[in-house]
């Protein structure tokens, strides 16, 4: 039976016998997480100003609110890559957050703009483990924990953050990222010693996390989760997990009612939640919300309606191409970067383009739509590397792809095959190299980005590499690629050539 209900049932019991300590009280959290854009889709909905208003319309019904944020916010968009973010506290600072856990997306430009957003922010973020890897303090402008008095009752948080942040994002060596199970038992003990009569985890976790934290962490009683991109309400071990999906395509309003009674081994506190996910889509927006979000717009239709050239073919950077098998924007963004830097190889993790969409022939893109695939700001670097470890490189890089995980290679100036079916680590068949069998212990010149050749998404491999245009010489990817249309006339017509080999 879930705790709110089994905790209730025995609270009626002993009311039945023992007057109430405490009036009872509902708090009503009211929780977004994974933003990405200011404004509406025309067919998801989401968008700031509609969820301003129904926020406010939440926070007119009881006076005992809380919203609560569950990471990723200032990137990746089109604008989060001009601006690095800047915006996304802006209207966060708007719409009134009252407490917010990092999302693995906060480091995408590093951790000292990850450091300036949280300063600039007018609410506290949480990340317990998120630590300064010398002093072992919370890192990043963070806390761990906050404990807020709300209708008689001490409500605690605690925030967590996915440990893969430091493959999927770049926190940079002087962070550590600790065990999240093992901080939240440290972290909600000393909330309970505080007097914590309710503990929220406000977590940036896979709901796989999520569970086993309720599992194993008996004095958690709500997660507000992030990172899972869909609406997701469980129950784990007498807890609660709720998550909103993305974008703020819904506004997830949770009513918890809280109470204190007397119980068998002295006062206990029984609670009962009650939720429900409210759609963005068709709602008014805010005025006030509206107007900045209108200006941001704008601003950004001036920078980014510059042409870069037109598709004579089919362009696909659909999630499942460029995450499984050859896409040719994927070839075009290899040959880019190859180009660039005089390299032999060039490798770039499918996880990285972003658009999700095919473009019809004749379409003219704009820098709006090459920072739309390219989001991250990552930058162009040119590095020397062992063939053995170009290949190892490689075998990562197909480790996850019945998972559809990022880390898939799209390639330039080389060609492979891989096996599926076979272990992860040993799928990689035969590598060829301008058209000669891969040689281990050769040296390679291979172009990449700077995020996979720091160790992201899993490419340990090519931090061996020796550095011969790192990131402080390179230039933004996404700029690279715009130089190479302009360097083909403006006429992008990459084909697919079977540098990708699947062996089914």
């Amino acid at each position: 039976m879930p705790r709110s209900v089994r905790l209730a049932v025995s609270a009626l019991a002993l009311l039945a016998a023992t007057p109430a300590l405490a009036e009872p009280a509902t708090i009503t959290f009211l929780h977004v997480n994974d933003v990405y854009e200011i404004a509406p889709d025309p067919d998801e909905g989401g968008g700031f100003a509609p969820l301003m208003t129904l926020l406010k319309g939440e926070r007119a019904k009881n006076p005992n609110t809380i919203t609560t944020f569950g990471g990723d916010l200032i990137s990746p968009s089109i604008l989060s890559g001009l601006t690095k973010g800047a915006q996304m506290v802006d209207l966060l600072n708007a719409v009134g957050v009252d407490v917010a856990v990092l999302g693995n997306h906060e480091f995408d430009f590093g951790p000292e703009v990850a450091d300036e957003r949280v300063v600039a922010s007018q609410f506290p973020w949480l990340a317990a483990n998120v630590v300064d890897g010398k002093t072992g303090e919370p890192a990043a402008g963070t806390a761990g924990t906050r404990l807020v008095t709300m209708g008689g009752y001490k409500v605690g948080f605690v925030g967590l953050l996915t440990p893969e942040t430091e493959e999927l994002s770049s926190p940079g060596p002087a962070i550590s990222i600790l065990d999240p199970i093992e901080t939240a038992a440290k972290s909600v003990a000393r909330l309970k010693e505080r007097g914590a009569d309710f503990v929220v985890a406000l977590t940036h976790m896979p709901l796989a996390e999520d569970r086993r934290l309720l599992r194993e962490v008996e004095d958690v009683d709500l997660v507000l989760g992030g990172h899972d991109h869909d609406p997701i309400t469980w129950y784990e071990s007498d807890g609660l997990i709720v998550k909103a999906g993305h974008d703020a395509h819904y506004l997830a309003a949770l009513d918890v009612t809280l109470d204190r009674v007397e119980g068998d081994d002295g006062p206990e506190i029984v609670w009962h939640p009650a939720w429900r996910y409210e759609a963005t889509k068709g709602v008014a927006p805010d005025p006030e919300v509206g107007k900045t979000v209108a200006g941001y717009q704008e601003k950004l239709d001036e920078e980014l309606a510059t042409p870069v050239g037109e598709t004579l073919v089919e362009l696909d950077t659909r999630r499942g191409t460029v995450r499984g098998k050859e896409s040719n924007f994927g070839d075009f963004i290899a040959d880019a970067i190859r180009n660039a830097t005089g390299a032999e190889v060039a490798i770039m993790n499918g996880g990285g383009i972003r658009g999700d969409r095919t473009y019809a022939p004749g379409t003219v893109l704009t820098r709006k739509e090459i920072l739309g695939e390219l989001p991250f700001g990552n930058v162009t670097v040119l590095i020397e590397l062992k063939g053995a470890d170009l290949r190892a490189a490689l075998e990562n890089g197909v480790s996850q792809v019945e998972e559809a995980a990022g880390r898939f290679p799209q390639v330039s100036g080389m060609s492979y095959s891989y096996d599926p079916k076979k272990p992860a680590g040993q799928r990689i068949v035969e590598v060829r190299v301008g058209g000669q069998p891969l040689d281990p212990t050769r040296a390679y010149k291979v172009a990449t980005n700077d995020y996979i050749q720091g160790g992201g998404d899993g490419y340990t491999a090519l931090t061996a590499g020796k550095p011969l245009i790192d990131a402080s010489g390179g230039t933004l990817m996404a700029t690279t690629v715009m130089n190479y249309a302009t360097a083909q006339g403006g006429k992008i017509a990459p084909a697919v050539e079977g540098r990708i080999v699947r062996l089914d």
